[in-house]
């Protein structure tokens, strides 16, 4: 596995972080007049955005800005997540990690990984089956440990 270094934030991460975040808000706010405000019900304006094609398949920073806002309401749900950065020789992303563990999701890339390969996207299946996989994992760990 190649050197994977992760860390908390720094500001330059957090303001990148909320960056994407707004950015996102300002899509939802231009494509149908609404405000993101971080909780479960922000995917299902997302997922009208996404389903109305009003994001293009090629528009990665918006995509990825969905993806943020994604991470965003992952934590909101689970506060025993944060974000962590990543930084590996593909660059330095931001991650949601589990506590102090190895278990790092990213959520930035999760939906215009999807879009992009022409997959139909739903948040709700998306996001439920993430915390699902990741309670397991969670659970399989403290049993073996």
């Amino acid at each position: 596995m190649p050197d994977q270094k992760i860390e908390p934030p720094n500001e330059k991460d957090i303001e990148n972080i909320a960056m994407g975040v707004v950015h996102a808000g300002q899509v939802i706010e231009q494509a149908l007049g609404e405000d993101l405000d971080g909780t479960r019900s922000d995917l299902a304006l997302i997922q009208r955005v996404l389903d109305q094609g009003l994001v293009e398949r090629e528009a990665t920073y918006t995509l990825q800005a969905f993806g943020l806002t994604f991470g965003r309401i992952f934590l909101n749900e689970f506060p025993d997540y944060d974000w962590w950065m990543v930084e590996d020789e593909y660059g330095r992303d931001p991650a949601i990690r589990y506590k102090e563990t190895t278990l790092l999701v990213f959520p930035m890339t999760m939906i215009s990984k999807r879009v992009e390969d022409g997959e139909h996207v739903d948040l709700n299946e998306l996001f439920d089956g993430l915390a699902k996989q990741l309670a397991e994992l969670i659970q399989e760990g403290l049993d073996g440990a």
